[in-house]
């Protein structure tokens, strides 16, 4: 669905001049918004080879040959390296309006560059965010692109390597097209920061569904059922080994914040007890396909989530139990 998803080089690049002067590299199939400052952009393999799209030195990436680098201006020159930026890449592609559909991507981060262990101040981070449009617009700013985000540095305080980072959202068609989003947000001035972008996946997310509930029960628990299908194209990707996991959320009253019930289980039911007798309770579910840590599968092991089921109401009319008040008395030997 996505053209060059891996930011390879080898499929092509496009110049785009940059606004501190010189000539970036842009793999092709995506488009390149500059929201604050002046980052270069450009294909890692050839920025690491002189410009050239060709084998030596190394070239961090999550799969294939290449990878997208978005460097701060001045990075690690002038008095003040790092300039802070905002910066964003997307590719618009067909969709079926009503589908679902899930986006999984890799970006990685280096604040203060890739020195171990990291000077990265404490409180500074450089946001990766991963996004939708289900409306088919470019603009990362609107209001109807769906983001998620991660602001994990490449190492952890003691020096530990966390490494890439896999993100990933769903959302809805509204339109014949679609628009991924991949983003990064540097908002503050530090030597060496830097990211990279690769392996983006799009494909039509799997689903699920609530079993029958009643709109009305005369008691303070019921039970409630959720399956689901894999999505065709999710099956299809070789070597995969994924499986079907779904998540089961609640909220108490029209306004009550979502809750966790259940999370990463198989396909099945469960007996739920009310929070309050005669308060609407509204439930609802997603699918999550994965592979299995440990697992041989697909790499890089990309995670696709569905899109929430549409809420279902059921109001118990029974008071729930008390649950038992257990206090602690320690015991003092004098």
């Amino acid at each position: 669905m996505l053209i060059n998803p891996g930011f390879e080089c080898r499929e092509g690049t496009y110049p785009l001049e940059a606004a501190q002067g010189g000539e970036m590299q842009i793999p092709v199939g995506w488009k390149v918004v500059f929201i604050d400052g002046s980052p270069w952009v450009y294909s890692t393999r050839m920025q690491v080879n002189g410009g050239a799209c060709s084998e030596g030195g190394f070239v961090e990436r999550i799969e294939g040959e290449d990878s997208l680098a978005v460097f701060a201006q001045d990075i690690e020159w002038s008095d003040k390296p790092g300039k802070p930026f905002d910066v964003a890449v997307y590719q618009q592609v067909e969709a079926t309006p009503g589908q679902a559909y899930s986006l999984s991507g890799w970006l990685l981060s280096l604040c203060g560059g890739s020195k171990v262990p990291s000077d990265c101040p404490e409180g500074n981070y450089i946001a990766k965010l991963l996004g939708m449009d289900p409306t088919g617009g470019v603009d990362p700013l609107a209001d109807s692109v769906i983001w998620v985000e991660n602001r994990e540095n490449f190492v952890g305080s003691q020096g530990e390597r966390i490494g890439w980072q896999n993100l990933y959202t769903a959302a809805v068609a509204q339109a014949d097209v679609l628009t991924v989003f991949a983003r990064v947000t540097s908002p503050f001035q530090w030597h060496g920061n830097h990211a990279l972008i690769d392996a983006f996946s799009l494909v039509e997310a799997p689903t699920a569904q609530l079993g029958a509930l009643p709109a009305q029960v005369d008691d303070f628990r019921v039970d409630i059922s959720w399956s689901g299908q894999q999505s065709p194209q999710i099956q299809a990707i070789p070597s995969g080994a994924y499986e079907l996991t779904f998540d089961v959320q609640f909220r108490v009253g029209e306004e009550g914040a979502w809750q966790t019930w259940q999370e990463r289980t198989p396909a099945g039911s469960a007996s739920f007890v009310a929070k309050a007798a005669n308060t609407p309770h509204f439930f609802r579910v997603r699918a999550f396909a994965a592979q299995p840590e440990g697992v041989p599968g697909a790499w890089p092991n990309h995670r696709y989530p569905g899109v929430w089921s549409e809420p279902v109401q059921v109001t118990f009319l029974q008071e729930p139990p008390e649950q038992p008040f257990n206090v602690f008395v320690p015991i003092v030997n004098r």
